[in-house]
């Protein structure tokens, strides 16, 4: 080390002295009765100032007065209860001085020893209380007699818990002799001697459960090997009561009386000794399952009948049936068997299984049984009967009896007697498959479950063995407001004196309980009246009479239950008609009326066979003898002076590839027509060339126009109607957009089917 930094050190070291010199304490604090007082007690707080200052006082950082005296300033503190911080300080200096003051007790005697040994050979562990909380720092103490070691320093668990453990160091020792002490610095207290049998303390190690064997109603548990002559064992099912019982049996026993398919819990604890010692802790908890067992008992069974039968004679019944509960189930409800049995043919139809089912016959029973992996429960057969109803059978008004239950009660029967059952049945309105029932074999029924604000709606019905006969209740509840909701009323039916007004329903969660009314409000707009109508539920529509032509209307509705009336639904306006325009209606519905019959007449005249079966009524409007133009006199005067036009027309023979011959055609002009008629030659031999005159006898004669189909050697028609109808062919059909023609033609005149030589063709003059 350099010189210059050897004689730094000790000119560092002088200044540090120099300053703390200079800056020492500022204040002392010092406590009449210490850090530690009693609780409640009076005592002062003393601050001295090394130097001339303005002296501040402060309790728990609130400045609190005090006394000056020549060298020290002193506060009294009265009734201290809770921990508390004094400090001092100059105004001018913020560098402070303070002390923490707790208050708190002197310790009780000791009491509530408990000594025990782990094992035979283990140490002993002694455990002992204080009392009160002292609330401030307590010390424990135990002392053993007769042991090298006179006392054992203790420790101090939790607030007023001690403990202390130690060896037996003579194995000959058969009692233990212990003192106890607790001391704080209040006080201190002294307990004993205190004296054991060291075979009464001792308490063995935790058993264990290895495993455990389980049928449907018992468990075999199998335990680690231990030598013991006691053990203890607790079971229970989940969320159910420990059971207890004691055996000497060693390494593993039997619990009987299970229910299957259940879930338990087993631990076991023991001791060395039977009579003396003891119990060791309880070992963890083993769970496992019981197995299944096929349910033995019946289902609980219960139909409603659908109100409408169906055409076919068969009625509808909704089939309803309870779970079992855990122990009837005895397992998992895979399935429900339900069968049909028809009276008449003696056959069963099995159905899918649900919870609920929906049934037609007319004249069966039905069988309902419940499934799990071990068999099934006993088929519950139940007849489906339309329920009667006897008069007098009729419920009470239900008495509350809680916000959750109300009571009910009727009279019997006259044809009942005092063995009959009665079963009860609920439900909330609109949701029939939430249906609840009981069986009671009196007059009177408690009906629970109930959820306020829900209507609920059922019936009583007695079991006879004539037939069951019904009693229906209706309106059940609870506890009820007034609708949070009001109706919707839907577009009138009105005429000038009258309206037809209807509205929807409400919503269930928002009726609030049992609707018993509606309230329809109509408001004049000219006069500014309202007039009110009253509608007993559950009817949806109304009729309000005597309104004024031409005026204008206000209408809501509104619900009632048994707590009040609801608020109003949508307003809807309207406005009577007035007798112009009630007339001017009748006259558009009469039109309307009209042309949709017109239109129906346009379209069925579309079809072919209503055409010739009107062409067949008419017929009679026709003249009955249409005139040939080929017969008349005409015709007759000028075919023998006119030239003759030659042309040829083709015989089409099918059996022919090649191109069809020429057949003559002869044009015979007349004077004093417009047009010329075309005369077809129809040539009887093979030969295809010749030209023919109009004068021979084995042609035949007949006029070709595009509204038939060239006739030449056709056959005459055999049945009369259509000769008839062939006559109208002549006469050109009219068209139209909607309609076939009315005349029916043959095909038109082409020249694929006539050829025509215009070598030889004469203009007609």
């Amino acid at each position: 080390m350099s010189s210059e930094c050897t004689w730094s050190v000790p000119v560092m070291l002088c200044f540090i002295l120099a300053a703390g010199a200079h800056g020492g304490p500022l204040c002392t604090v010092k406590s009449s009765a210490g850090k530690e007082v009693l609780l409640g007690s009076n005592f002062t707080i003393s601050c001295t100032f090394n130097k001339e200052c303005t002296k501040q006082i402060f309790q728990n950082m609130e400045q609190i007065s005090y006394e000056q005296f020549p060298k020290s300033s002193v506060v009294s503190v009265k009734n201290l209860t809770e921990f508390s911080v004094f400090v001092c300080k100059c105004k001018e200096n913020p560098e402070p001085c303070g002390i923490d003051i707790t208050p708190g007790y002197p310790p009780d005697i000791p009491q509530n020893l408990t000594c025990i040994r782990k094992t035979e050979f283990g140490n002993v562990s002694c455990t002992w209380t204080t009392g009160r909380d002292t609330k401030i720092k307590t010390t424990c103490q135990l002392r053993v007699q007769g042991d090298p070691h006179l006392s054992y320093e203790s420790f101090m668990l939790s607030t007023g818990l001690c403990l202390s453990t130690f060896p037996i160091e003579s194995s000959k020792m058969s009692q233990l002799v212990v003192s106890l002490n607790v001391s704080n610095s209040l006080g201190s207290k002294t307990s004993g001697p205190h004296t054991f049998t060291l075979r009464n303390i001792v308490k063995p190690s935790i058993p264990q459960i290895s495993h455990v064997n389980c049928s449907s109603q018992w468990c075999h548990l199998h335990t680690d090997n231990h030598s013991m002559d006691l053990f203890e064992v607790q079971y229970r099912a989940v969320n159910g009561i420990w059971k207890t019982f004691e055996t000497s049996t060693k390494m593993n026993w039997n619990i009987t009386s299970l229910q299957p398919d259940t879930k338990y819990k087993f631990k076991i604890r023991r001791k060395i000794y039977h009579r003396v010692g003891l119990w060791s802790d309880w070992s963890q908890e083993k769970e496992t399952i019981t197995e299944e067992e096929a349910p033995v008992k019946e289902l609980d069974v219960w139909y409603l009948q659908e109100p409408k039968t169906l055409q076919s004679g068969n009625k509808c019944f909704h089939i309803f049936w309870k779970e079992l509960n855990i122990s009837d189930a005895k397992g998992k409800i895979l399935k429900y068997n339900i069968s049909v049995l028809e009276q008449k043919s003696n056959s069963k139809s099995p159905i899918p299984p649900r919870k609920k089912n929906y049934i037609c016959c007319s004249n069966c029973s039905v069988s309902v049984s419940a499934v799990n992996s071990k068999g099934q429960s006993p088929a519950k057969f139940t007849e489906l009967h339309s329920p009667g109803f006897a008069s007098g059978f009729l419920p009470q008004p239900h008495k509350l009896l809680n916000n959750h239950s109300v009571a009910l009660s009727w009279q019997r029967p006259a044809i009942a007697d005092q063995k009959t059952e009665y079963v009860v049945h609920w439900y909330p309105v609109g949701y029939i498959e939430r249906i609840q029932w009981i069986r009671v074999l009196n007059t009177t029924a408690n009906i629970t479950g109930l959820q306020p604000h829900q209507c609920y709606q059922g019936a009583v019905t007695a079991l006879q063995t004539s037939g069951p006969i019904m009693a229906h209740i209706r309106g059940i509840s609870t506890w009820q407001s007034a609708p949070e909701q009001g109706p919707v009323p839907q577009p009138l039916l009105k005429n000038t004196e009258s309206s037809q007004v209807k509205w929807s329903e409400i919503p269930q969660e928002k009726r609030r309980g049992c609707l018993k009314k509606y309230t329809i409000y109509l408001w004049n707009k000219l006069t500014r009246d309202t007039q009110t109508y009253s509608v007993d539920y559950p009817k949806k529509q109304y009729t309000i009479s005597g309104l004024s032509p031409g005026q204008c209307y206000n209408l809501w509705v509104t619900a009632w239950t048994d707590a009040g009336e609801g608020p109003r639904g949508s307003d809807l306006p309207f406005c009577t008609p007035t007798d112009a325009e009630k007339l001017l209606s009748h006259v558009i519905l009469a039109g309307g009326a009209v042309l949709l019959a017109c239109l129906i007449l346009l379209c069925i005249c579309q079809f072919s066979s209503v055409q010739k079966r009107c062409l067949s009524c008419c017929q009679c409007l026709l003249p009955t003898v249409i005139p040939d133009p080929a017969n008349s006199n005409c015709a007759k005067t000028y075919t023998d002076d006119q030239g003759e036009i030659k042309f040829y027309l083709h015989k089409y023979d099918p059996s022919v590839s090649e191109d069809p011959e020429n057949a003559e055609v002869e044009e015979v002009p007349y004077p004093s027509f417009p047009c010329t008629y075309i005369k077809s030659f129809s040539q009887e031999s093979s030969s295809s060339d010749a030209t023919q005159s109009t004068g021979t006898t084995d042609y035949t004669d007949d006029y070709i126009s595009t509204h038939g189909a060239i006739s030449g050697g056709e056959e005459e028609e055999d049945q009369e109607e259509e000769a008839c109808l062939d006559e109208f062919e002549f006469f050109p059909s009219t068209q139209s957009p909607f309609l076939e023609p009315l005349v029916l033609t043959g095909g038109k005149l082409t020249l694929d089917a006539v050829k025509i030589d215009c070598s030889e063709f004469l203009d007609c003059t």
